[in-house]
């Protein structure tokens, strides 16, 4: 069925979307905000972490797992086991390393960063370990995310 491909493809797409932005803030985001200094990087960490809460990127993060949930029913439904399979193991891959890590992870270390805002001290000493740890779990979740990418390509292909 031609809208089981097509959707599969879409979350495909959605998924490599998320892939490029954890890329991109692994890539350059991060080490130019760490070029910054405590002060520069740390305000502008805490912009970004505010403005998140009001993107598409927040609603396509939340909405992966709910949409593969639906297709995956309807492909088992409508005799795509394999199709079913690969979107099985493509939410799998976008809820562990992509949105555990997230909550469990960057979002901690984000909260504290906010908390410090108004505290250059603080800030400046918690920013070097900020930055790595951070970043280092970002690599964790891009991986993820070009996981879930490539599970739902192959989705549309079984």
């Amino acid at each position: 069925m031609i809208a089981l491909t097509l959707s599969a493809q879409l979350l495909g797409l959605g998924a490599g979307l998320i892939a490029g932005i954890f890329l991109a803030f692994s890539d350059f985001v991060m080490p130019g905000l760490d070029e910054a200094g405590p002060g520069g990087g740390g305000d502008a960490m805490r912009g970004l972490n505010r403005t998140v809460y009001k993107s598409i990127f927040l609603l396509l993060l939340k909405a992966l797992v709910p949409l593969a949930l639906v297709l995956a029913l309807a492909a088992f439904l409508f005799g795509r086991p394999g199709m079913a399979i690969w979107l099985g193991l493509g939410m799998a891959s976008h809820v562990g390393p992509v949105l555990l890590v997230t909550g469990l992870r960057n979002i901690p270390m984000n909260n504290r960063l906010q908390s410090l805002a108004g505290d250059a001290d603080g800030t400046s000493a918690y920013w070097p370990q900020y930055v790595a740890r951070w970043t280092g779990w970002n690599h964790v979740r891009t991986a993820g995310a070009v996981l879930t990418c490539a599970c739902f390509l192959l989705a549309a292909i079984a």
